[in-house]
């Protein structure tokens, strides 16, 4: 009895989620099974219109869920779940035993990439704290990560070349820090170890967005045929929390609306895998400064619309010299003697700093969740 009890809340939580999508699954639905013949693009819903949430590899065994009214599309899952979406019907060869008129008439979308948010232009970034706070909903996603089967050890660092640096997190993994008067860090420095020196999939210099979701931005080296570089990630590190940080390269080349739709998705994506999500607001722009703060307003009211844990670096490095910027005005500013030092006035430059408010997060989230 007690075993069925754990199943079935194990259940409900990976349903739970999803959220804030929204959900249609059909009654009674009965599931088959096919294999992709080539390469297929799965949307978030039944029509080539919407957005492309995953493509699935040739020869991929896929989980049939649901179909739309005339048959031409189908729900399917990936066996690993790190897939879910629509995709036509004429590109999988079905199971023998399956047939798509076996399935439910259904219509979940599972990306929307249109939710209802508040006018984000009224977010006043000094309003929100540094720190992130963990809701039940961090912890539900906890327990879908921990179901599927996520390394509660490892994250994933998710961003551009700020992210992609030797001086954000390595120097603990390495053993060269000095925490100063934050020796409290050390039990989760100990936990996620070698984690924190790994060369992420997805973060690596003038990354934006688009490109995260895009399998053309994937490295081949790692990466499987037609997986983006967020997935290929997750599955590479198989990673249990993700820092994710946006907005530096995406505010020269990407739209408002796009940057608020991928960054949606990446959001969703990374719930969907059952990994915890740390959104952080990122650095200004000394030239676009009132255009990095409209970004970092969409950052805010992504988190809030997610319920997930926001990191405002934003709000950490404003009062620092030249906001915590390097003479370029985009970058962060370089230690004065070593990144994984945490002493003054190290802290007075953007990498320690950073460094250091990532790792009070990281002990946040991991002490309300994990530990």
């Amino acid at each position: 009895m007690l075993r069925r009890l754990v199943v079935f809340t194990l259940i409900v939580l990976t349903l739970i989620v999803a959220f804030p999508t929204r959900h249609y699954l059909a009654e009674g639905q009965s599931d088959g099974q096919a294999r992709t013949h080539y390469a297929v693009t799965v949307y978030n819903a039944p029509d080539r219109s919407n957005p492309i949430i995953g493509v699935l590899i040739p020869q991929a065994k896929v989980i049939l869920e649901a179909r739309n009214a005339d048959s031409t599309w189908v729900l399917g899952r990936s066996i690993d779940g790190m897939v879910r979406g629509w995709m036509e019907s004429r590109y999988l060869d079905l199971d023998a035993g399956t047939t798509i008129n076996m399935l439910p008439v259904g219509s979940e979308i599972l990306f929307v990439d249109t939710l209802p948010t508040g006018d984000y232009s009224t977010i006043d970034l000094y309003n929100y704290p540094v720190l992130p706070t963990v809701t039940e909903h961090t912890r539900m996603i906890f327990e879908s990560g921990r179901a599927q089967g996520r390394d509660l050890d490892s994250l994933s660092k998710i961003g551009d070349c700020i992210s992609d640096n030797r001086h954000f997190l390595s120097p603990f993994g390495w053993g060269q820090y000095n925490l100063g008067i934050y020796a409290q860090l050390q039990p989760v420095i100990d936990h996620y170890g070698v984690s924190l020196t790994y060369d992420s999939q997805s973060a690596y210099n003038g990354l934006v967005t688009n490109a995260a979701l895009d399998p053309i931005f994937a490295n081949s080296l790692a990466c499987e045929p037609g997986e983006s570089p967020l997935r290929c990630e997750y599955r590479v590190h198989n990673s249990s929390v993700a820092i994710i940080m946006f907005g530096a390269q995406d505010l020269l080349f990407t739209s408002p609306d796009d940057f608020d739709r991928n960054l949606r998705q990446i959001v969703h994506e990374t719930i969907q895998a059952g990994i915890i999500p740390i959104l952080s607001t990122f650095p200004g722009n000394l030239d676009l400064w009132t255009r990095a703060i409209r970004y970092n307003q969409i950052v805010v009211q992504i988190a809030l619309d997610y319920d997930i844990p926001l990191m405002n670096l934003w709000r950490a490095l404003d009062p620092l010299p030249n906001h915590g910027l390097n003479t370029d005005g985009r970058h962060l500013s370089l230690p004065l003697t070593d990144s994984g030092d945490l002493t003054q006035p190290n802290l007075q430059k953007g990498y320690p700093l950073r460094n250091l408010i990532t790792l009070q997060a990281l002990d946040v989230v991991w002490r309300g969740t994990m530990n």
